[in-house]
């Protein structure tokens, strides 16, 4: 495991945050790490090519899926010799709309937003403009918003017209990334870097390479559903008369 808060918490290289490639389990979701010995927290970011096939998958899915799916619960953990109760939240995501071998969606019961679980590990989450994209044929992408990163050393010459393929081989960490140039364009734009402290501003946007599964049922299912969000679905209105 990496020793900074940009290393995979699987492989311990670093992780650019590509939409799709990568996520970041954030330490206020207490996810216990059941698999390891002292169950300790689990939290940090990782290459989705790194969870799957992971030795310790199924017990990362089953904890994942309770927080992602859950409506919060009380969990009990030993520190030391004494035993403390914490309190895990939950994502809403609660109700299942489609399930197979491969992947299942499931609704969040408070916001119009979806939840993808694939097998393999990877795990994406859409709104109503993505799904408004498959309805139109169109592929999912995301990514746009700005991130924050200290790169593990300076990048090469020419970060600011750097492509996508060029950055990551530059980090040595493009095999943490297959299919990402392949599946479609994805664009990374420069924002700005800070030499002293390595510190990099970028943003990338990239397809989600959603399961050919989810694609079907979602662009035939975003035609019939009824929002639970208004905010949201006037969003999904102003998009249609543009």
């Amino acid at each position: 495991m990496g020793d900074n808060n940009a290393s995979c918490r699987i492989c311990g290289q670093f992780v650019l945050q590509v939409p799709g490639w990568t996520s970041i389990v954030p330490s206020y979701w207490s996810m216990r790490a059941t698999w390891r010995p002292e169950h300790e927290f689990f939290h940090g970011p990782l290459h989705f090519s790194c969870l799957t096939g992971w030795e310790h998958l199924e017990p990362f899915q089953k904890e994942l899926k309770e927080i992602l799916t859950g409506r919060g619960r009380e969990i009990t953990v030993e520190v030391g010799s004494a035993e403390h109760t914490v309190s895990q939240p939950g994502l809403y995501f609660s109700e299942l709309l489609y399930a197979n071998e491969e992947c299942s969606i499931h609704r969040n019961t408070s916001y119009d937003e979806w939840l993808v679980l694939t097998a393999k590990g990877p795990w994406f989450t859409l709104r109503p403009k993505h799904l408004k994209a498959l309805t139109e044929g169109r592929p999912v992408r995301d990514g746009g918003d700005g991130e924050r990163i200290v790169l593990p050393a300076d990048p090469a010459p020419g970060i600011e017209t750097a492509a996508l393929p060029d950055l990551l081989d530059s980090l040595g960490v493009r095999s943490r990334y297959p299919g990402v140039v392949e599946l479609g364009e994805a664009v990374f734009e420069f924002w700005g870097y800070y030499p002293r402290k390595r510190i990099l501003e970028y943003g990338v946007t990239a397809d989600l390479p959603l399961p050919d599964s989810v694609v079907d049922f979602l662009a035939e299912y975003a035609r019939r559903y009824e929002p639970t969000s208004f905010e949201e679905f006037d969003e999904f209105e102003d998009d249609d008369d543009m």
